[in-house]
Parts: C-alpha cells; structure tokens; sequence
C-alpha cells in the first residue's frame, strides 16, 4: 500500500454522482448538457442519440459513445483505462436497465443453456407469467455489479468525472425504510451501492409556475442552451429523508441542495467549495 499526501488526491480525483427520477424527466439529456466535455457516454438501453442531441442543442459537444454489447464487454470497457484517455466525464446509462433487463437476461441465458429440456420448459413457463430469478441468480447480479461499481470507481480515482443514472420505485425492496429510490433488483447491492457514489440525487420536474401562480410557456425548439437548461432541467434533491434516498459529500452551497435544478458541472464545482 502506498501512502500518499491527502492534497496529491484531493487534487487527482474526479467525482461520483448518482442521479434517479422517473422515466423522461430529463436525466440523460441534462446530464450531457451540463457536464463537462470530453464525454464517454456509456449507454445499456441503446437510445436513440440524435433526438438527444437536438434537444440540449450542445453543437460543440465532444462525445464518444459505447453501446452495450454484453456485460463481459462492459468491464472489459471500464477497467480499461486508456479507452478514456482524454475525456473528462464518463456516463453510464442507465444501472437500472443494466442491472434489471441486460444482466438480468444474460444470466437467465446462461442458467437456461444448462438445464435439461423439462427444466427449460418450465423456465419458459415461468417467464411467460413474470420474469423471476433465483437467489443464486440475484446474488449473481450483485457480485457483477459490484465489479461495475469498482471499476468506476477506479475511473474516479484516475481523475475522471463519473456520473449513473437510474430509474426511481417506490418503497425500494433493498430498503423500506425510504419511500422512494433507484430502481435496482435484489437487496444485496442496493443496500451496498450508496457508499460508493459521493453523490446521490431525486429527481423531480420543474412545476414551471412563475410568482404569480401563471403556467410559464416552453421556450421554441431552437433556443440557445441556457434557456433549454433553465425550463427543462429537473429539481435534484440531495438531502436524504425518510422519504427519498439521497446524499451529499462536501461543503454545503449557498443554494443548498435541495430541489436544485441539476446542472452537473456547478454540482461538482460547489461540492469542492467553489461557489459563484
């Protein structure tokens, strides 16, 4: 183990952010339309881009994308650093896709290849009623996406701004102790994974309401940036609650950190006590 000097650190690592909302409420395209660029957008749920694009209208943006191909490939990706050389924030979307759907398939695939025929019908008849796993098949889940998580933790170790997106559930089954959370499978890794993010943030929709209790109209489709961020962003929260998940590791803004309209860039800046 090698000691180092905490300011030699401080200095070299980059940041850890998890943000959850529900479907559309503006994740993805906030997200890439605040951070800072060069970009390694990393995506599970193979979306289409160009519609993304047209909407935070960011023409300059320096972007690589990687479109999931399986998990193995996945942390191959990851833990192999010098795929990012140059970037500057790297964005997986999203845990909940890959956890619940990609990986969750991919084991399932793998179980069904070595059961016998009566057994693999009686896989197929269980899938066709809902999708179940077994608790080797969970568990198989957690430990590979634990090797996710320490794989982009690693990438924060080597600078890199690393920023998640999930989708949120009520009463999450990995901890009923909060009303609302990301949406991810099983109860190993949700009551693991928030200790590897320094931040966690709900997401909500702007009630976009001006002082006067009038509804504030859309601005056109080719406004400039800043006014497509400041109607569409979504409030982030990261103070947790009994009624949400949610966490905040540094100096508290001035603003403070709740319903915050996201922008990912000041998020970071503000955490590491730079203030405007």
């Amino acid at each position: 183990m090698q000691l180092l000097n905490y300011r030699s650190i401080e200095e070299s690592q980059g940041n850890f952010l998890l943000v959850y909302g529900p479907p559309k409420v503006g994740k993805t395209c906030t997200i890439l339309q605040t951070c800072d660029d060069p970009v390694v957008y990393l995506t599970a749920e193979k979306r289409k881009v160009k519609t993304t694009f047209k909407a935070i209208n960011r023409p300059d943006l320096k972007l690589k994308i990687g479109v999931y191909e399986s998990f193995s490939d996945c942390i191959d990706t990851i833990f192999d650093l010098k795929r990012f050389e140059g970037a500057k924030t790297v964005v997986l979307d999203s845990l909940t896709h890959l956890m619940a759907a990609q990986l969750s398939y991919e084991i399932l695939e793998q179980d069904y290849a070595s059961k016998t025929d009566a057994e693999r019908e009686a896989i197929i008849k269980e899938l066709t009623m809902s999708v179940k796993l077994s608790r080797e098949s969970f568990g198989a889940i957690a430990d590979n996406m634990l090797r996710l998580m320490n794989g982009l933790q690693g990438l924060t170790m080597a600078g890199y701004d690393v920023v998640c997106t999930a989708r949120a559930e009520e009463r999450p089954k990995y901890n009923r102790t909060v009303g609302y959370g990301p949406a991810l499978a099983g109860q190993k890794f949700g009551n693991i994974m928030p200790g590897y993010f320094d931040f966690i943030a709900m997401l909500e929709s702007p009630d976009h309401i001006d002082n006067d209790g009038n509804e504030i109209p859309p601005p056109p489709w080719d406004a400039d940036m800043q006014t497509l961020w400041k109607y569409h962003a979504p409030l982030a929260s990261f103070d947790r609650s009994d009624s949400y998940l949610a966490g905040w590791t540094g100096p508290y803004p001035p603003k403070g950190i709740v319903r915050r309209r996201l922008h990912i860039k000041r998020i970071f800046e503000e955490a590491n006590g730079l203030f405007c």
